[in-house]
């Protein structure tokens, strides 16, 4: 029996057994889980190994690749950039970012971006850890980029522009680079665990990665070289590439941050007497903005970013919004129920079907059926 360490309330212990039963049954190698009602710590677990080696347990303050979860915080960011209004969701990107109008890429908006409809989901060609490893440099590959669709057409997940063109309206109108605009606005007041890039010096700290036993075949048509193509899967496995900071995929952390960086979102903005987001944003970005046919993720509900409830992918709560990664991390918050719960495994899986997890579905039904009880 894998040994397990944290804490868990007894009203959320389905979640803890849940999670024990993930580490004895090897679904997991190692892992973190937490969650957070009205703010405060009501779950903190983590268990299993974080080395290759087996011999190295998970600590209370290892961290982990979380590969898409990290666009919440991309999410967040823009945010606060309307907000504080400074981002018209529904005004060319050209406006803020001259050099972006190319190529049909002139009436983009950054609610198209948010949605996946902007018609840029990739590159259109193939990039290296080196090529991106220079904000500058990629900023010159997005500059020569050209739509592949028709903006607002079609929605197509965007797996590494996302982050990259909303990151740079934050960097242009927040007044520093996107990584520092999330540590100093974001983390660094939370007093969260959540890095883009980890420094040498923090390197032993991050859990070795397991590859999914299973990858579903490759796509086809464009969305398939947008996936398959573009960045080769084995460089997210290399250590000498944490320094890189890849906006959309390259967050660092565990659960604990997850979910107290969820936890300001399900406190509608308000956390720890501080005001990060207006109640107003963030029924924006819960509201529906579009549901329809995602050619990489299939039938998808997104409000701002952030996926929706829907018979398609049913979320723990109806109020729930919630965004994961590659290989299964992922943050759930519930303005409503004022829960949130992020969690971290360092055993990649991969389904057939978006959310096709067995741990995420056990978490999530958990998570819902507490809701009820707590209501």
């Amino acid at each position: 029996m894998a040994e397990t360490h944290g804490y868990c309330d007894v009203r959320f212990l389905p979640l803890r057994d849940a999670f024990r039963a993930n580490l004895d049954s090897g679904l997991d190698k190692g892992a973190s889980l937490a969650v957070t009602l009205n703010g405060e710590f009501v779950v903190d677990l983590w268990g299993g190994t974080r080395d290759y080696e087996l011999t190295q347990p998970w600590e209370a303050d290892t961290i982990v690749r979380v590969f898409s979860t990290s666009k919440v915080m991309v999410i967040i960011s823009v945010l606060m950039l309307v907000d504080r209004g400074l981002l018209d969701l529904d005004a060319p990107i050209a406006s803020y970012w001259p050099g972006f109008a190319k190529h049909g890429k002139e009436s983009i908006t950054a609610r198209q971006v948010l949605t996946h409809r902007s018609g840029l989901p990739g590159f259109g060609r193939s990039v290296t850890f080196d090529d991106i490893s220079d904000w500058d440099d990629v900023i010159a590959i997005l500059e020569d980029a050209a739509v592949w669709y028709e903006p607002g057409t079609t929605c197509c997940y965007h797996p590494h522009t996302f982050g990259y063109v909303l990151g740079e309206l934050v960097r242009r109108l927040g007044g520093r680079s996107f990584d520092d605009f999330f540590r100093h606005e974001i983390n660094d007041p939370l007093g969260a665990d959540f890095s883009f890039h980890l420094a040498t010096s923090q390197a032993a700290r991050a859990a070795d990665l397991w590859p999914p036993g299973h990858v579903p075949g490759t796509f086809n048509g464009p969305i398939g070289r947008a996936v398959g193509g573009e960045l080769a899967m084995e460089g997210w496995f290399d250590p000498g590439n944490l320094s890189t900071v890849i906006p959309s995929g390259s967050g660092i952390t565990n659960a604990r941050a997850l979910a107290r960086i969820g936890a300001m979102v399900a406190m509608n903005g308000e956390l720890g007497g501080r005001r990060y987001l207006s109640t107003s944003i963030i029924e924006q970005a819960a509201s529906e903005q579009s549901y329809t046919e995602d050619e990489l993720l299939g039938r998808v509900r997104y409000g701002l970013g952030f996926g929706l409830d829907s018979p398609d992918f049913v979320a723990p709560t109806p109020t729930t919004i919630h965004w994961g990664g590659f290989g299964g991390s992922f943050l759930t918050m519930d303005p409503v129920t004022g829960i949130s719960c992020g969690f971290t495994p360092n055993q990649l899986m991969i389904g057939d079907e978006f959310g096709d997890d067995p741990r995420m579905t056990a978490y999530w039904r958990a998570l819902g059926e507490i809701s009820d009880s707590l209501a």
